[in-house]
């Protein structure tokens, strides 16, 4: 005999409570950014590729993944992460925030 978990309850709440809890996820939310690696290539071309993503969060910190996870960081800003691509030989990191203007690139730092 197999015993089946019931699925969570659906809250009862007013139309108006459940639009408060979705402004205030949208408030917390982190915001997403991608950490860009540009370069020279063996051409004299620049090139780039995204390096890694991250979540900026409300007090300032971030969190980082590389994109073949090679790391995982918890930063005290999202700069710092483009900070570190950029002490690469040859390598300039910059933040792109997927979330920005169209037009400006998503570019911040």
């Amino acid at each position: 005999m197999t015993t089946v978990s019931p699925g969570l309850p659906t809250p009862d709440r007013p139309d108006a409570f459940t639009a408060e809890i979705h402004d205030l996820v949208n408030a917390t939310a982190p915001r997403l950014f991608a950490v860009v690696e540009e370069y020279l290539t063996e051409d004299g071309d620049r090139d780039a590729h995204v390096a890694a993503w991250g979540l900026a969060h409300d007090d300032g910190s971030a969190q980082v993944t590389a994109l073949d996870g090679g790391f995982r960081m918890s930063l005290r800003n999202p700069e710092r992460a483009a900070q570190l691509i950029s002490m690469r030989p040859g390598s300039v990191g910059s933040l792109v925030w997927p979330q920005a203007e169209p037009g400006t690139g998503g570019l911040l730092a």
